[in-house]
């Protein structure tokens, strides 16, 4: 994935005040903006501007917007950004420090590429995006709102550029580019059928870069698709697989090829 050129904080604050304005506005009715429009002519007019074209009449509606709000100044919004991009980076706070697996299978320093799909789709794009990872987030076809949060969630605190969603089910996404990491729940295969859930398979380890891995939950025997880790192993050959700590949990690491 191209890295994209990260925004500065001030850019990121102008486009925060400017979401939370155009949400306000988007909330309330028509005849309350219109007096919001007679309230910011009023004002400039106390305030002798004789220009009133329509753009600094905007700008003028925007500040009122702004003022009404209390959104915060500049250096107490970057204190907060800051603050919050630092809680995200800790495991601890997406309730992943009873059990490390996750944390110590996929470091997101050495899977910069890393897709995620099943349960606790925004906990864990989000703790890995705050780490550096560039996240692909796969949705389910039946829910589409669960990409939505990710994306809305991941703007508000600045990894935006480094989370991609994908709200079609994962039966429905092709890989554009290798691949270092898999998470996934193995609920996410129970409704595709066994020609496709062999078709994601293959086309997911073909993606997957020379050493990368795979982390599946749910793998407890009693599911119709994936059965036992013995039979998951079986649709990774060559693959080594482990029980990594917690229910259900195996871990597949692609072979380098020497």
């Amino acid at each position: 994935m191209p890295t994209q050129p990260a925004h500065s904080l001030k850019h990121e604050y102008a486009l925060y005040i400017e979401r939370e304005v155009e949400r306000y506005k988007d909330s309330i009715p028509r005849t309350a903006m219109l007096a919001l429009g007679d309230e910011a002519v009023t004002q400039m007019r106390a305030a002798e501007q004789l220009e009133l074209g329509e753009i600094v009449l905007r700008e003028a509606v925007d500040e009122i917007i702004v003022r009404r709000l209390r959104l915060p100044h500049y250096q107490a919004w970057r204190r907060r950004r800051l603050r919050l991009q630092e809680q995200y980076r800790r495991a601890e706070t997406w309730g992943l420090a009873a059990g490390r697996a996750l944390v110590e299978a996929v470091r997101p320093e050495e899977h910069p590429h890393v897709v995620v799909a099943g349960p606790q789709l925004q906990e864990r794009a989000l703790y890995l995006a705050a780490n550096g990872a560039h996240v692909t987030a796969l949705g389910e076809y039946e829910d589409e709102s669960l990409v939505d949060q990710v994306l809305v969630a991941a703007a508000e605190v600045g990894l935006a550029q480094r989370i991609e969603g994908f709200a079609d089910g994962i039966d429905a996404w092709l890989p554009t580019q290798q691949v270092r990491a898999v998470i996934w729940h193995a609920s996410v295969l129970e409704a595709l059928g066994p020609d496709r859930v062999a078709r994601v398979l293959t086309l997911m380890q073909d993606a997957t870069a020379d050493g990368g891995v795979h982390f599946i939950e749910g793998v407890d025997g009693t599911r119709v698709v994936l059965g036992s880790a013995s039979a998951l192993a079986a649709q990774y050959p060559g693959w080594d697989l482990s029980q990594a700590p917690g229910d259900g949990v195996v871990l597949l690491r692609k072979p380098r090829v020497a």
